[in-house]
């Protein structure tokens, strides 16, 4: 096994790949979602961070060497697909990019619009330059995984509106929802083989919103669509993530079979029941909680980190992360705290 005195230097791209598949490595690789406390940290303003793919990719890259992470989350926000389609979107000059208003007032409308070029679309386009820079420059020492914004549900919560949609699912007629969230997925797909020729070695979509829903309108409404979009970036050469906020221990078992290589799991649910539930093949990444990291001194952070890595049962496919993003002001000291409980704590076994 390689490890601390082995002779081999080991990349975060390969330490990461090798976690992913539950191969031997020297340590359990860490890397979050960090955007807004990368600008704080480099002095970036988000506008700029949000509109211009260099600034963005320097940002990325900059906050990587700053902290020791062994990999880079390539993203914008959870409004790319809402702009690409048209939707208005709001950029502060220094914080969260935001819309109030939702693209569609019903699910008819969807038929007005068309999947949009993700070379050419607004936010999308940007996102690709982003990554293709970060892919340049970062060469093959750093995992990189993009977010490709939502996934098909979560696509039609924010078109519609979430507390809209969960209404549609019950009262619209199934066909045209079925239509709707098929559209959804050919936006998804799209945009996901784009960012797979940029270099990135991970592609993660997230459906926090399908948490909210019943396991019988999971398998209904999310589970054949993230089907379809799996099926259509397969052939794309990178590793496969989905994202899910919340409580998620109702809809983990009805993962265990998608062809898929990593989840991210939220704070809300427990690590190792989370392995349990959603089996040994499929790698975590996870789950410090983000209001622990913001407001703890490093030592409590580097502690739950420990922790975390000592999880029962959990097995040698892990990635230490935060469960979501990282909040804006999160001190530095408690981002690297994580790196050095995965280079103290070694190989798991």
């Amino acid at each position: 096994m390689p490890g601390k005195g082995s002779g081999e230097r080991v990349t975060g791209l390969e330490r990461t790949r090798r976690s992913i598949r539950g191969e031997a490595t020297d340590r359990i690789p860490s890397f979050p979602i960090l955007i807004a406390p990368a600008c704080r940290l480099l002095g970036v303003r988000q506008r700029d961070y949000a509109l211009d793919p260099r600034v963005m990719a320097d940002t990325l890259l900059g906050a990587r060497d700053m902290l020791g992470f062994d990999g880079i989350y390539v993203s914008r926000d959870n409004w790319v697909m809402h702009e690409a389609l048209g939707g208005e979107v709001t950029f502060p000059e220094d914080d969260e990019p935001f819309s109030r208003t939702p693209l569609l007032g019903s699910i008819k409308e969807h038929r007005r619009l068309s999947v949009p070029d993700p070379y050419a679309a607004p936010g999308m386009k940007t996102v690709l330059a982003a990554a293709r820079n970060v892919a340049a420059a970062a060469g093959n020492r750093h995992y990189l995984q993009a977010n490709i914004d939502s996934g098909p549900f979560g696509l039609a919560a924010v078109l519609r509106g979430t507390q809209e949609f969960l209404l549609d699912i019950s009262t619209e007629n199934e066909r045209q929802v079925q239509e709707y969230l098929a559209f959804c997925a050919e936006v998804t797909t799209a945009y996901g083989r784009a960012m797979a020729e940029t270099g990135v070695h991970g592609i993660q979509f997230g459906d926090s919103t399908a948490s909210l829903v019943s396991p019988l309108d999971y398998r209904r409404f999310v589970l054949p669509l993230q089907e379809r979009v799996i099926d259509g970036l397969l052939s794309c050469g990178c590793d496969l993530w989905i994202h899910i906020c919340g409580r998620t221990e109702h809809v983990l078992p009805l993962l265990r079979d998608l062809p898929i290589q990593g989840f991210e799991v939220d704070a809300l649910v427990d690590l190792g029941l989370a392995r349990s539930l959603i089996g040994e093949r499929i790698a975590l990444k996870g789950n410090l909680d983000t209001s622990f990291l913001l407001h703890e001194p490093a030592a409590a952070v580097y502690a739950a980190s420990r922790g975390l890595l000592d999880t029962p049962g959990l097995g040698t496919r892990f990635i230490l992360s935060p469960g979501c993003g990282v909040p804006r002001d999160t001190p530095a000291e408690n981002l690297r705290a994580m790196v050095k409980a995965c280079e103290d704590r070694g190989a798991l076994v």
